[in-house]
């Protein structure tokens, strides 16, 4: 991408969209539309087409989708398949028909892999087993949105790219307790349990590990790749490392100088013991990267989101 290059930003007032504009226009890039949904409904092919005919941007960066936590996955799933698979065959038909020089930037989620994995868990993993049946809506949408662009590659050749983010947290994520992912929901339960000196209680043993990716560390590695990844093969955004559960829980305690009671309710479950990408594609592509530790991190979020001064 040069500097004046017209980059749109689908989704770009969402939790990803907000961190790959702050990063581009740290980068310098001079030339960024981030279409509102009133104006640029992609559930609504006409308007899709004609955004593409009036001013096609040469690259697009598709962080647009309807997401929430297990909650939400579990009341919509219909929802989830349809819109989230409406939205990516519209664009592409779009870039196809109207633009089929621009490059797109589709961002998928590790959701789409089989529930069960060998750790860490690499890219070819991808239909080799059952879904989890929590997302298993949105996980199918994301599979057809990476196939689809394959296809579309192959049949028209455009140029489509796919990335699946691991779990990410950071500045202006979705504090929603009952709708909101793991670890936004987890740092709010602290702020909270600090704020009103209230105690803690955590499901199972807090054994099960997690990745934690920084929301910019993810939008860096997205904008290196569309400068300088043009390959069908999807590549895995991740950290390299985990934390279980207690880990996390001790950092944001120490962080937050949480003096409160923390219990753990043995009778619930643990869930899914680890769930660690394989980032060796993307170390291959950019050697530089080099995410933050969730400690960094979490520092940042707190006094970006709550003002809290650490």
């Amino acid at each position: 991408m040069k500097k004046h290059n017209l980059i749109a930003v689908l989704g770009g007032q969402g939790f990803l969209g907000q961190a790959v504009v702050r990063q581009l226009k740290k980068q310098d890039y001079t030339n960024i539309t981030v279409p509102q949904r009133r104006t640029l409904n992609l559930l609504d092919k006409s308007q899709v087409d004609n955004y593409f005919k009036d001013t096609p941007p040469e690259y697009i960066f598709m962080v647009a989708g309807l997401v929430a936590g297990i909650a939400g996955n579990m009341k919509r799933p219909a929802d989830f398949l349809y819109e989230n698979s409406q939205m990516i065959l519209n664009l592409l038909e779009a870039i196809k028909n109207y633009s089929p020089t621009t490059k797109i930037l589709f961002t998928g989620s590790t959701c789409i892999y089989p529930k069960i994995n060998p750790q860490p868990i690499n890219e070819d993993r991808l239909l080799m087993g059952p879904l989890e049946e929590t997302n298993k809506g949105y996980a199918i949408a994301k599979i057809l949105g990476i196939v689809a662009g394959q296809l579309y590659r192959q049949q028209y050749g455009l140029n489509a790219i796919a990335v699946m983010p691991t779990n990410m947290y950071g500045p202006h994520d979705n504090y929603d307790l009952e709708n909101g992912h793991f670890l936004p929901s987890l740092i709010k339960k602290f702020v909270d349990a600090k704020i009103n000196n209230i105690p803690l209680v955590f499901w199972g043993t807090g054994q099960p590990r997690r990745e934690a990716l920084f929301v910019d560390d993810c939008a860096r590695a997205c904008i290196y790749l569309m400068n300088n990844y043009n390959d069908p093969q999807i590549v895995n955004i991740g950290t390299g490392f985990d934390y279980s559960i207690k880990e996390f829980i001790e950092i944001l305690q120490t962080v937050l100088n949480y003096q409160g009671e923390i219990t753990w309710d043995m009778t619930k479950p643990d869930g899914t013991f680890e769930k660690l990408t394989d980032i060796t594609r993307l170390k291959n592509i950019m050697p530089e990267f080099s995410p933050r530790s969730f400690l960094e991190g979490v520092k940042e979020t707190l006094a970006e989101d709550f003002k809290i001064k650490l």
